[in-house]
């Protein structure tokens, strides 16, 4: 006995598939992005940029640059 009209080609399923990871990684960018400077992406532009100062220091003090 065949079932007709009971499940969606399984290509409207991965479109629709597509979409729901669609919307959730948009919701997950959103809130990532939302909150001024204590937003998660500022904190972490703000930790590599402290990264980097320290790293520059480091570099313009160092006098000897060959590896041992």
């Amino acid at each position: 006995m065949k079932r007709t009209g009971l499940r969606s080609p399984p290509s409207r399923q991965r479109g629709q598939t597509s979409m729901e990871y669609f919307v959730v990684v948009a919701f997950a960018i959103l809130v990532l992005i939302e909150g001024a400077d204590s937003s998660a992406i500022n904190q972490v532009v703000s930790a590599l940029k402290e990264l980097y100062q320290g790293y520059g220091y480091a570099i313009s003090y160092s006098t000897n640059l060959n590896a041992l």
